[in-house]
């Protein structure tokens, strides 16, 4: 049974005397490092002190302005490189930061915290983005490793689920906290026309066309081949699809994809583009958002943050997107790797009638507001924060 953090009041600065070290492997635009950002921030708001340490990234000065402190880390080796190099080093850049509580967001991540706690005597949360798929023996155990800690944070059901599959004895120190949507930032009230009118020239989107949006990176295989081929089987010249998420020097899995889109004749009708900041301005563009990935994902971010947006989503099952949504009012599942279901699903998005899409909007927005609010996630993780500590 997954555990839920007990509702206690937070006194003011009750975390003032709380030092959290996050370690995680990028500072990227990408939801890992959107969520230490959120942390980082809730800790601080709340009379703590939030530090991060990583390789940095595009979204370092945005962590600096929150006040929170940055521990600079060289780019991350093989798995069992950082761990035998990355504690040492830590433990000696923190010696006189009072640190207590350290957290961490991926599983070499977590193989490092679990060294330098037991160095620092401290305490150590382990926070689970995706389900466990590594190959290698080190890998494997680099996972296995993160249901060490004293607390384990699955940010889906989905992932609370394979935790306690794999490991029953971590279920008592399992909890189910999710990340956090801005709802502040994710207002559709909140965007200007010319933002929209601006991104949209930027991305060259034609006008009149239908827009399905799938953000997601490519540094490995997201689903997007796929994705591509659902959009040749709807057949809707009226269609057009934005794949964001390109780095900039394309990786060898968007070579793959640009063949995919190129082999299926959909040049002008599939696009990519790249790492878009202003995704609130991207989602307002999009007529159906798409999360790709199947059973590899463990928190779908655009699909909170699309609905927030009020827009339709569509994600392909097997994992933790299909808990996104309410199934059939909100969005549209489509079975694992089958391109053809996916395209129904789109379909069906696509059609709904401007009546049906007002409906729509509203019941998704209550729907992130109700569960997925950022002060309401950040409140949770304080107060597991707060019980850890003691």
């Amino acid at each position: 049974m997954t555990c839920y953090v007990p509702r206690q009041k937070l006194a003011a600065n009750s975390l003032s005397a709380i030092t959290l070290l996050q370690i995680v492997p990028s500072l990227t635009g990408s939801g890992l490092a959107r969520a230490t950002l959120d942390t980082a921030q809730a800790v601080v708001a709340a009379g703590g002190r939030a530090i991060v340490a990583s390789p940095g990234g595009a979204m370092l000065p945005d962590l600096l302005r929150l006040r929170a402190t940055h521990v600079d880390l060289p780019e991350w080796g093989s798995p069992l490189w950082s761990r035998l190099n990355l504690p040492a080093r830590l433990a000696s850049n923190l010696r006189h930061s009072d640190v207590n509580i350290i957290q961490s967001r991926s599983p070499v991540a977590g193989w490092v915290a679990g060294s330098l706690s037991r160095r620092l005597k401290v305490r150590w949360v382990s926070t689970l983005h995706r389900p466990f798929g590594a190959q290698s023996l080190i890998e494997r155990r680099a996972e296995r490793r993160q249901l060490q800690a004293d607390a384990v944070i699955a940010v889906s059901d989905h992932l609370a689920h394979d935790i306690r599959e794999r490991s029953p004895s971590a279920a008592e120190r399992l909890y189910m906290i999710p990340p956090g949507i801005n709802l502040d930032r994710f207002d559709p009230a909140q965007i200007r026309t010319d933002r929209v009118v601006q991104l949209a020239g930027d991305l060259r989107v034609p006008d009149g066309s239908h827009v399905v949006l799938c953000p997601a990176r490519f540094d490995r295989d997201r689903g997007q081949k796929r994705l591509v081929e659902a959009i040749k089987r709807l057949e809707r010249k009226d269609v057009f699809c934005l794949l964001l998420g390109s780095a900039g020097a394309p990786t060898g899995f968007e070579r793959e994809v640009e063949k995919a889109i190129a082999a299926a004749g959909l040049h002008g009708r599939v696009q990519i583009g790249p790492y878009v900041e202003d995704m609130p301005s991207a989602y307002m563009l999009a007529d159906v958002v798409v999360a790709m990935g199947g059973k590899s994902q463990g928190f779908s971010r655009p699909l909170f943050e699309a609905q927030a947006m009020g827009r339709p989503v569509v994600a392909e099952g097997g994992g933790a997107a299909t808990e996104a949504f309410v199934a059939g009012v909100t969005g549209w599942g489509a079975a694992p790797g089958d391109a053809a279901a996916l395209a129904g699903a789109l379909d069906t998005a696509l059609s709904l009638s401007p009546q049906r899409r007002g409906e729509l909007a509203i019941a998704a927005r209550n729907h992130v507001r109700s569960r997925y609010g950022l002060a309401e996630t950040n409140l949770q993780l304080l107060e597991l924060f707060q019980l850890i500590t003691g």
